[in-house]
Order: C-alpha cells, then structure tokens, then sequence
C-alpha cells in the first residue's frame, strides 16, 4: 500500500485514500524557508514487491532475474538523466531490501510487506513507477502537494512531465469509455500545466493538441445533445464548434488537419449534429459560416433562418435567409429556394418568376412538379408542397420545434408580420430577380394577404456541395487516437463580388449595432463585426448609453452603397448612405438618414470594420 506522507507541525493524523496522512511532531526535523517558516515535504512510501512488479511469494533466486528485466524496461524519452537514475535507483533498493528480508532467519511472522522511503530527488523516479502502474490519481495529488509545498528544482520538470502524462492518459482511459467531455477535461488540464511552465516538453504539448482536436467532434455532439435546461454545457459544446470551424477555416475547410476530418467527414459530422441544435443556434452558428462565406454555411444558415422566422413569425429573419439563397444563386442557381423565400416575405410575383425558372431547369423533381401543376394555380401548388416540406424537412432536424410549430397560417394572421410585409412593398426596397425569368403568357393577378394566410415556406436541395451533403448517409463517425486525416481535397471557394462583401459587412454592422445599443444589450457582438479603434470606439459608446439607462432601436430601413474603392485585397473604402427608423426610451425619435465612409479590412474570420466616419 502506496502512503502520502506530509511533515508539517500540526501534529495530526488522517486517513485517506491513499493510504495514511501524517503529521509529525518532530519540528527540529522541518525544513525552513527563508522567512523562518516551516515548510512540508512529500515523503512517499512504495511497496518493494510491486516495484520489482512480484508477488509477495517470490524467491530470492528469481528477484536477480526480475530485476534485470526492470532496468531493461525504459522510460519515455522526455525525462532527464536524474529521473531516469532514480527510477534504477528504486528498483535495486527494492531489490536489496527483499533479498535482505528473506535473508533473516526470524519465526517472527510479517504482516506488512517492505516498503522503502522517497522524498526530494528520488521522486521522480516513483512517480514514473507510478505511471508505469496506472495510479493516475495518486501522482496528479502527489505532483500537486509537491510542487506546493516546494521540491527539489532539478525534480521539478520531471514532476510536471509525469503528471501531464498522467492527464493524458486519463483523458484516453475516459475517451476509450466514452465520457468524452470528461476526457477533454483531462486533457485540457494536462494542457493548461504545461502552459504555465513556459514552453517545457513541446513534443508532448503537441501530443494533447492532437488529442483534443480529434476528441473535439465528439464533446461537441455529447454536449450539444444534453438537455437544453443544460445551458452551460450546451453553451460549451458550440463554442468548441465555432473553434473547430474556426480551425478548420469552415465547413468545407481542411485547415484542421489534426482532427482527422476531411471534407466530407466534416460534412458528415455537421448533419449528425444539426438536429441537435435548436433553430435559433443554427441561424447563429451557420450564419457566422455563411459570412465567412461559406456555401454549405449559407444554405444551412438559410434552414434556420426560414424556420426560425416562421416559429417566431419575424419576417426579417427570413429577409436574411434570401439574401444568403441569393449569394448562393451567384454559383450554384437555387430558383425554388428563392421562390419559396420571396413567398413568405409577401414577394409573390418574384416568388412565381423564380418558381418559373425551376420548373424550366434540367433537375427538376417529379413529385414537386406534379404538386405544383395538379394545383389551382402554381402559387396554391407551391404553397401546398411547402406546408408538407416544413413539416417533413426543417422540423425533424431542429431541437426545438414540432412540425405543428411551423404554421403558415399562424404566420401569415399575424398582424404584425402582414405590416412589415406590406411595409417592404415599396418600389425602392422591392427585391428582383438575379437573373432574368423565362416570359410567360399568362400572369396570375398579385394575391392580397388574406388568401397569403394559406400558404407556407420550405427550402428544397438543389445542386453544388449542399447537394452532395444532403445525400450523405447518416453514418456514425468513428475516429480514434490513431486514424489519420483523409486526404480529400478542399473545394475552390466561390468568387464574390466586393460590393456583395461590403453590402454583407454594412448589414451586419446595422444589425449588431442594433443589438448593441438595445434592449438586449448585446455588446459583447460589436467585436464579431469590428476591430480597433472602431471596436474601442463604439464598446465605449454603448457602456455609456446603457450606464445612462437609454435604450434605442434602431431598424434598418435603406442602405445604398455609393462609392467604394478597393485599395488591396485586404483592405477597402466604402461610402453609403443610410436610413433607419430610431426609438429611444420606446418613443419614436423619427426616421435617421446619413452618409458614412467605412474603412474595412479582412481577416481570418472575414471583413471587419476598422473605422466609421460621418460625410457632411
């Protein structure tokens, strides 16, 4: 039985699991620190049978041979000299002190088995013994008290190795059990431990790095899957997604070599994951991948944000969900998903021209065809397809809601959503299509919003990589500690125009904004779409209005790209102007329309706004 020994003056004895904890009574025998001070020092004691690795019945003649043996058996490379000869130091006293013990010709029977002492330099060599048994436990309280309590220097970096090895091999003992998130834990510590000591065993700090990233996909899965009253372990789960995705440099990304995952094992994990994610953390998550850009991000973005809109009945969710099917519609055409989108946004003449340029493309779907054409019109038959879609398609892969949720009837008989639709019904903000429709002989008239209370929205595949990602079987990712990454090569990403990047990077900015400056308080957002001195700018901005009990809200209303000029691929200059609808205090303060230059700049996560000046 392995004892935890520490000498202190407190005089006391406790029982714990490792053995006996004493507190000796010999102050003269105390090591002083420079202020005068008794310190403690780790004593361990260590069972000579089980040193040698023999059971309590061997011979004297067998222990020579055992011993050989042991000294053969190495250590890990990392370790210095010192450990290296304390550790082959341990194993011949246990050796003498067995053959000692038999030697003695004594009646006297023997209860407890020989055991020699270590403490100071020869720690680290029964640390590493203890490694060699699996005490992981034993060494982490051990290590800890060591260095707590002061150790000898030259034993210190090996202390920390063992214990780091320790935490790797329990964080491999729970991943092996399939407690993922504990074994992250384990491994972060061990991580954590050797950051502090400021660049010790870097081949071993590589090692857990390794480790984690490919442990990654499952902690995310197992917390992402826990209870949503969970909300901290939830919480955790996306953030590890977003630093995955942010590693892996997207969806479609290979950044994150380590992993283990290429394109279409990340794919495939991203559709094992969705229906653990709620709509609203799929609109958050997959929208950030769409303004990477991102085609699968902008697709699944679009999902959420369809679905979302209609549970929540906010239409300009929806608004954001066409603009991502637009970007989309650049590379790979997606004319029903528009359809379908302009329908819930009140558009039903761009709703039929896109409709239109769908049933006149090569990839058409059959069953879609004969809903729509058995139909009244194409309009009741896109309604009546898309009721069945939401129902069969979005809610089944989204946590939060039931098909009976997404209720186009509910939707459409809100009154506040029939006087934002209307609102958009003006020629300055009206939508067209990105490109020109096939002519047709016959229009039907433009339907009012009593009959749109009927209709209902979906988002239907179409070609490109989402394509491919809807057919992936839903296989079980099995990755383990020794599989490699698959060599599968990363798609080109699609060209986008500046001006679409800088569109995309204003509204983002007039929508965090928004959340910055009002009820919610979102200020944390501003550094998701600026960088300084914008960002210390406009922190100190809203501190201060929400420090002073003011809230606004802010609605966008209009904004127009006047000028802009791209100065390097990393930078530009853009001028707009503005129009927006302010509520200060809940009072309607009025409609603001202003000109502002905009000085962007990309960075590894996209276009980020550095400075905002106001133009006369």
């Amino acid at each position: 039985m392995e004892q935890l020994i520490f000498v202190n003056y407190r005089g006391k004895a406790s029982k714990t699991c490792c053995g006996w904890v004493s507190w000796s009574k010999v102050l003269g025998r105390l090591p002083v620190d420079g202020n005068g001070r008794t310190r403690a020092v780790v004593r361990i004691s260590l069972d000579c049978y089980r040193v040698l690795g023999v059971p309590a019945n061997t011979g004297v003649a067998q222990l020579g041979s055992v011993l050989s043996q042991r000294l053969k058996v190495g250590v890990r490379a990392d370790y210095s000299p010192v450990a290296v000869a304390a550790r082959q130091r341990l194993l011949e006293q246990a050796y003498q002190i067995l053959s000692a013990s038999h030697s003695k010709e004594t009646d006297t029977e023997v209860t407890e088995p020989p055991v020699l002492w270590v403490e100071g330099e020869e720690l680290p060599g029964a640390l590493a013994l203890w490694l060699e048994w699996g005490e992981y436990e034993l060494i982490l309280k051990t290590g800890q008290a060591a260095c707590q309590n002061g150790t000898a220097p030259s034993a210190y970096g090996d202390i920390v190795l063992t214990m780091v090895l320790a935490y790797l091999e329990l964080g491999r003992e729970q991943w092996q059990q399939q407690n993922y998130q504990r074994a992250g834990v384990y491994l972060e510590q061990g991580r954590e431990l050797l950051q502090r000591t400021g660049g010790l065993f870097p081949n071993l700090l590589a090692e857990l790095q390794v480790d984690l990233a490919r442990l990654r996909p499952y902690r995310i899965l197992e917390l992402v899957a826990l209870p949503l009253e969970d909300q901290p372990g939830r919480r955790l789960g996306l953030e590890l997604l977003t630093q995955m995705l942010t590693e892996r440099g997207g969806i479609e990304g290979t950044g994150d070599a380590q992993a283990g995952l290429g394109v279409e094992e990340g794919l495939r994990f991203i559709q094992q994951l969705r229906p653990y994610m709620t709509l609203g953390e799929q609109y958050e998550v997959f929208g950030r991948e769409a303004r990477r850009p991102s085609a699968v991000g902008a697709y699944l973005a679009a999902y959420g944000a369809v679905g979302l809109g209609v549970l929540r009945h906010q239409p300009q969710v929806i608004r954001e969900a066409e603009g991502w099917l637009r970007f989309l519609h650049r590379t790979q055409p997606v004319p029903l998903e528009l359809a379908v989108t302009n329908l819930l946004l009140g558009q039903t003449e761009l709703a039929l021209d896109f409709l239109e340029q769908y049933l006149a493309s090569p990839n058409v779907d059959a069953q879609t065809v004969q809903v729509i054409r058995t139909a009244p019109d194409e309009l009741v038959g896109l309604y009546r397809y898309t009721q069945t879609w939401l129902q069969t398609e979005i809610a089944p892969f989204a946590r939060d809601v039931t098909p009976a949720a997404l209720d186009m009837q509910s939707y459409f008989a809100d009154p506040q959503v029939v006087a934002r639709l209307e609102e958009w019904q003006t020629p300055e903000v009206g939508l067209t299509p990105i490109s020109p429709p096939p002519q047709r002989a016959v229009r039907p008239p433009e339907r009012g919003y009593g009959w749109l209370v009927t209709g209902v929205a979906a988002l239907l595949t179409a070609g490109g990589l989402w394509w491919w990602w809807q057919r992936l079987p839903p296989e079980t990712l099995n990755i383990t500690l020794e599989r490699p990454p698959v060599p599968i090569p990363s798609p080109s990403p699609p060209t986008i125009d500046p001006r679409t990047e800088a569109l995309q990077t204003l509204t983002t900015w007039q929508k965090i904004k928004a959340d910055a400056f009002g009820p919610q308080q979102a200020i944390d957002r501003l550094a998701l779409i600026l960088v300084d001195p914008a960002l210390t700018q406009w922190r100190e901005r809203a501190q201060q209005s929400h420090a002073e009990g003011i809230t606004e809200i802010h609605t966008l209303k209009r904004l127009e790209i006047e000028r802009m000029q791209v100065v390097n691929p990393q930078e530009m200059v853009v001028e707009a102007r503005i129009e927006d609808q302010v509520q200060v205090q809940g009072e309607d303060a009025g409609r603001s329309t202003y000109q502002a230059r905009y000085e962007l700049v990309k960075s590894s996560q996209g276009w980020r706004i550095r400075k905002i000046s106001l133009l006369p």
